[in-house]
């Protein structure tokens, strides 16, 4: 693997979110501008501005490294870190004017594993991140999960449930009977809510993909909780699909045992 200064690739990604935080707002309080994708999902003009800035930036800054975005998929690079960007994540909220969104970057090793992540919430001042070995934070406060161990007590976020097809669907039934207190379709803030004690599990359905990923993993895994795949598997660069997130170990195999019931 290439060198790389852990404290310039952290100072990036802090300038990246400042970038990107008078855009989002700027954006969110104008009038409807949303357009449709192939998929149908939505495009907002915030979307592709801050990313285009994201880009030239990390083009001139890291000029050998890769990069994948949401919008503007891959561009390769010659050295062995990938930057992934997600410049509004939950653009269907953003685009109706709620305020649970984000914006994610991330940064993989040669591996495809996430060894830096970020949140910024651009309406509330608020900005999650985690560095490999260093820690998770909110703004300048370390952070620490729940020790939650029982899934009957355990706080809950759930997606959207039309996240959810065919056994998925069973699954998410089986786990959300489990619990004793459940919220709904919170996206991204959800996972900076567990790293910061205040959720103890979250759950995604098939809808995600690298850049929706893997900015998460390094906020919850440097907090101390647990992030995977519905089989249990790591999460990186090449992943899409289905995730859970738990505060503690035992709360996590807890939740993998009802997700895989079938």
């Amino acid at each position: 693997m290439n060198d790389l200064d852990m404290s310039a690739a952290l100072k990036a990604a802090h300038h990246m979110a400042d970038m990107a935080r008078p855009i989002a707002r700027k954006y969110w309080l104008a009038p409807k501008d949303v357009e449709f994708k192939a998929d149908h999902s939505f495009l907002t003009p915030a979307d592709l501005a801050i990313e285009r800035g994201w880009r030239t930036y990390l083009q001139q800054s890291f000029p050998g490294h890769a990069i994948l975005g949401e919008e503007f998929g891959h561009s390769a690079g010659e050295a062995s870190y990938t930057w992934v960007l997600d410049p509004i994540d939950g653009t269907r909220q953003y685009g109706m004017g709620l305020g649970n969104f984000s914006t994610l970057i991330a940064l993989c090793d040669d591996s495809g594993q996430p060894i830096l992540g970020m949140m910024d919430l651009p309406l509330m001042d608020a900005r999650f991140f985690g560095v490999r070995g260093q820690g998770a934070w909110l703004n300048t406060r370390r952070l620490q999960v729940s020790d939650q161990r029982d899934l009957s007590s355990a706080l809950v976020m759930l997606a959207n449930q039309n996240s959810f097809e065919g056994p998925e669907a069973t699954a998410y039934e089986r786990l959300r009977a489990c619990a004793d207190g459940a919220a709904f379709d919170a996206g991204s803030p959800a996972y900076g809510a567990l790293a910061a004690g205040k959720v103890d599990l979250c759950l995604n359905g098939g809808d995600l993909n690298a850049h929706d990923i893997c900015a998460l993993v390094a906020i919850v895994t440097e907090a101390g909780g647990c992030i995977t795949d519905w089989a249990g598997g790591s999460l990186g660069l090449n992943s899409s699909g289905a995730i859970v997130a738990s505060a503690t170990p035992a709360l996590h195999e807890a939740a993998l045992g009802v997700l895989q019931q079938d």
